[in-house]
């Protein structure tokens, strides 16, 4: 009972966990247990392996030496010395192969005494061999035969076969020995496994019945509850008092319905709620009416201002015009003064000319689909003069991309970042634009980058502003309103314009255009 008081106390993820634990910990044990035996069964086969190189060792000497004792034969009765070859190659290699058999058996200090005895009896033997042979040589048959006939070779060999079978039945008694041993493991192993998975199954069955009965009846009591309160009963109480997640739950429920008892109390307040939220939407689609119309109305403002500042705008250009034409008739000084009139008047006609179109910003009717790759193509035929006159190259390096947008203020966006790419730079330099453009998860991303003058840090704010310049007019052309109707262009997008730049080497100016959801 305390086992299952404590489970519901804790959190059902915590619940889970401890379960997955416990089948992570007999997990864990069973396979360190199958790579701890495999272990053992890998060592104990290499034993055997071991053995097995042993005896194939032994079975090399005394083949080498059957060689020997066929050479020396074979030599002493034909007298040919290419009956030698059997003796010549293994007295070349019996002595490696017995180093080898040394090393073999280094494990079992009971085998170094016997190797070393039969290493003995080895080097007899081959001096016997090499007596014979040399006698058989130099002097003729006859004496290489009293040496045979003595038997002395005969014991040699026998005495050899006795110390290698005594090697030989040492690692044969390893060898049934070490033979059981990977057998053993494997039922030890086996039968570990498979107490250990009957001991897991048994586990994992009870915390999962306790783990279910805590979480299991708190949900039932949590339904029968729910149906009580759909009949009505509000002031019904679940009476869960456990302490994780549906306990929790329980008391939310008890809580909401408290609220919403104090909610049906105060139905009349609610009543006057809900009419004062009517009024207040009603005032919001007035006051939206009156901002539209009110747009409408400086849209019209903007218009006739433009137009009627232009009307005596143009006159006084008209008569600077007649005026330059008798400027030689004039002063210095009146010459002067009507070259100043005439720039300043075209100066202001600019101006208002921006303003008028900084205002129409945003009011080019709904989005459309606009083909980039097609956008950047006719902007490099409207600046056909342009890009002539400055020798300027428009490079698009993005994929081809089609997206929802105002298609007349994106021209302008693009026109403005491009000539102004081209205007602020060296008169030595070849202005080289490059756009580019690549698709987001949510928005497109666009780059204009220019080779031109850069722009320091401390201006990059400054730049975006209303009339705000860089540089004179005498340097460089222009309004100082081009950036503002970029940064107006993106805004009305629900995009952002940033830029980097490094002075003396260009410019690259980023923007967004969000994605339609």
């Amino acid at each position: 009972m305390s086992t299952k008081l404590s489970l519901q106390n804790l959190s059902i993820s915590s619940q889970i966990f401890l379960g997955f634990l416990i089948v992570v910990i007999s997990v864990i044990l069973s396979i360190y247990i199958s790579y701890n035996n495999s272990k053992k069964i890998i060592e104990s086969e290499g034993w055997v392996i071991h053995t097995q190189e042993v005896l194939t060792q032994l079975e090399n000497i005394e083949a080498r030496l059957l060689d020997l004792e066929t050479g020396q034969r074979g030599f002493l009765i034909t007298g040919k010395e290419s009956y030698l070859e059997p003796f010549n190659s293994s007295l070349a290699i019996i002595y490696n192969e017995l180093e080898l058999l040394r090393e073999k058996t280094i494990d079992n200090s009971s085998q170094t005494p016997r190797i070393d005895s039969l290493k003995l009896t080895i080097d007899k033997k081959i001096e016997e061999l090499k007596l014979t042979i040399e006698l058989r040589r130099n002097i003729g048959f006859e004496a290489a035969k009293e040496i045979v006939d003595n038997d002395s070779g005969k014991l040699f060999m026998d005495q050899m076969r006795l110390q290698i079978a005594a090697i030989e039945n040492e690692e044969l008694r390893l060898l049934e020995i070490r033979s059981l041993k990977p057998e053993i493991t494997r039922r030890e192993t086996n039968a570990i496994l498979v107490g250990l998975l009957f001991f897991t199954i048994i586990i994992v069955i009870t915390v999962f019945t306790l783990i279910t009965r805590s979480i299991t009846k708190p949900i039932q009591t949590l339904q029968s509850g729910a149906d009580i309160i759909g009949k009505g009963n509000l002031d019904y109480k679940f009476g869960v008092h456990s302490k994780n997640e549906i306990g929790e739950l329980a008391r939310s429920f008890e809580s909401m319905l408290a609220e919403l008892n104090e909610t049906l109390a105060s139905k009349e307040l609610l009543k006057k709620e809900i009419e004062l939220r009517t009024q207040t939407e009603q005032s919001l689609i007035e006051s939206n009416q009156r901002i539209e119309e009110a747009n409408k109305e400086l849209q019209r403002f903007s218009y006739i201002t433009s137009h009627d500042l232009q009307e005596p705008l143009n006159s006084i250009i008209s008569f600077a015009n007649l005026l330059k034409e008798e400027e030689r008739n004039l002063s210095e000084l009146g010459q002067k003064s009507i070259h100043i009139i005439n720039e300043s008047a075209f100066r202001m006609k600019d101006f208002i000319i921006s303003l008028l179109e900084y205002s129409r910003i945003g009011r080019g009717g709904t989005k459309t689909e606009v083909d980039i790759e097609k956008l950047i193509a006719n902007l490099q035929t409207d600046l056909h003069d342009l890009l002539e006159k400055k020798q300027a190259k428009i490079e698009y390096t993005g994929k081809p991309l089609k997206i929802q947008a105002y298609e007349i203020d994106l021209i302008k966006l693009f026109q403005n970042l491009v000539t102004n790419g081209i205007k602020y730079t060296d008169e030595k330099t070849k202005p080289h634009i490059i756009i580019a453009a690549e698709e987001l998860k949510d928005s497109y991303k666009f780059s204009v980058s220019d080779n031109g003058i850069g722009i320091e840090k401390e201006h990059y704010d400054k730049i975006f502003e209303v009339f705000q310049r860089l540089h004179t007019r005498d340097q460089y052309s222009g309004t100082g309103i081009g950036l503002s109707n970029c940064r107006k262009v993106v805004e009305i997008h629900g995009g952002e314009l940033w830029l980097t730049s490094e002075v003396g080497k260009g410019s690259t100016f980023y923007f967004t255009i969000p994605k339609d959801k």
